[in-house]
């Protein structure tokens, strides 16, 4: 579910939960597990997009913390001097229809301390589309203490966006127009136990409440439908991560490696309505190809054990893994990826990508599509925005097995 963008400015606007990802093709719906308890083989189908990466669910700040970049930058600014980021980003969604989503952060390093490493940063964001969809996102991380080998994040979002599944069997279906009003927000902590090895805890909750909207019909609703599909689904979870960070650059990465492992657990002892853990690990590695070309790969994979809700299942093609796939076509208990991207410097500002990759998702969930054979590969165009910092505007076109998508957003892709 990581995004990696570079400035708190876009990571604000990644992860809004109410989004889909922005600009991406539309897909046919896809079978999801059902919202409501009905019996015999109904499916609800929810629109691709719906999901752990651009959710307008309960899990929306999961990719909200994971977002934020941490470890090293070369060079620096003025001490207790910084620099501003405003992205305004406009899109067309299948989904929500045409919008807009804006952005403003700050990335400063502290006064007393200006030629430290690492880069705080504080950002807030929103998005309005037609329709009335909305969402509001802000966040800060700082690093703190002696040396700064304390690390926090602090980030809260709300929202509301409206949107039609489609429920039905192989005889009748019935599409719904559904509201979900969401919040929730992420405390987390970390500590550099030794030079670039991080270790952080931190706890997660969110809520979400669907109800219908606008619903107009002039028969009884199919006998299949628990009507009306209303429901409240509340997520929290204790989170732990150990990460070691050996990048020449957090924000333009040339050299060096990042290993990063996570385990989050939700249980009704916190506040959460399921019980289910996620593991996740990710290894990214840079090596320079001379003095304008670098190789990039990763290596991800992501594992949910338990009685997670569907948005919180292994959604293939959230974040960056892999670029190619609308979130929700491609839905399990465990995926893995492999990616390299060459990355060409052109000019001071411009820049150029190529990538590709091949990755699976596997699980025992017949309700959901699956596969263990997804390539993708695409281009992309680099911007660079800001002076101190080596923060690109990203346009990335991407097609896998059997979509494509455009993806529009602020940072490498990892």
């Amino acid at each position: 579910m990581k995004c990696h963008p570079a400035a708190l400015a876009a990571v604000v606007l990644c992860a809004l939960a109410a989004l889909p990802a922005w600009g991406q093709q539309p897909a046919a719906m896809q079978p999801v597990e059902s919202i409501n308890p009905v019996a015999g083989e109904v499916l609800v189908r929810v629109p691709a997009g719906i999901g752990a990466q651009s959710s307008p669910g309960a899990d929306m700040t999961a990719g909200l913390v994971d977002s934020f970049p941490s470890g090293s930058e070369e060079g620096g600014t003025e001490a207790g001097q910084g620099e501003w980021v405003f992205v305004p980003i406009p899109f067309k969604s299948a989904l929500l229809g045409a919008g807009v989503q804006v952005g403003a952060g700050r990335l400063y390093k502290p006064v007393d301390r200006p030629q430290q490493e690492h880069t705080s940063m504080f950002g807030v964001g929103g998005m309005y589309a037609e329709g009335g969809s909305w969402a509001a996102a802000a966040g800060d991380r700082r690093y703190w203490g002696q040396q700064s080998r304390f690390r926090s994040t602090v980030i809260g979002g709300v929202g509301k966006v409206s949107y039609p599944v489609v429920v039905g069997d192989d005889a009748i279906t019935l599409t719904l127009p559904l509201e979900q009003d969401f919040k929730g927000g992420v405390l987390q902590v970390g500590y550099e136990i030794r030079d670039k090895l991080w270790l952080s805890a931190g706890f997660k909750y969110a809520t979400t409440e669907v109800t219908t909207t606008g619903l107009e019909v002039d028969t009884e609703p199919p006998p299949f439908v628990d009507w009306p599909p209303l429901f409240t689904t509340d997520v929290a979870s204790l989170r732990l991560s150990v990460e070691r960070d050996s990048r020449s650059d957090q924000f333009y990465p040339r050299d060096g490696s990042q290993l990063s492992a996570e385990v989050a657990h939700a249980d009704p002892a916190y506040g959460s309505d399921s019980r289910f853990t996620v593991y996740e690990l990710s290894y990214n590695g840079y090596r320079p190809m001379g003095e304008r070309h670098t190789l990039a790969w990763r290596l991800a994979g992501k594992s949910v054990a338990g009685d997670p809700p569907f948005f919180a299942l292994a959604w293939f093609g959230s974040g960056v893994d892999l670029r190619g796939y609308t979130p929700g076509t491609y839905i399990g208990e465990t995926y893995a990826a492999a990616q390299a991207e060459w990355r060409w410097q052109a000019t001071e500002r411009i820049g150029l990508v190529a990538f590709g990759g091949v990755g699976g998702v596997w699980g025992d969930l017949p309700a959901f599509e699956q596969d263990d054979f997804l390539p993708a590969g695409g281009v992309g165009l680099r911007w660079r925005l800001t002076e101190k910092f080596r923060v690109n505007f990203r346009i990335d076109y991407a097609w896998g097995k059997d979509d494509e998508v455009l993806l529009i957003s602020v940072g490498e892709a990892f």
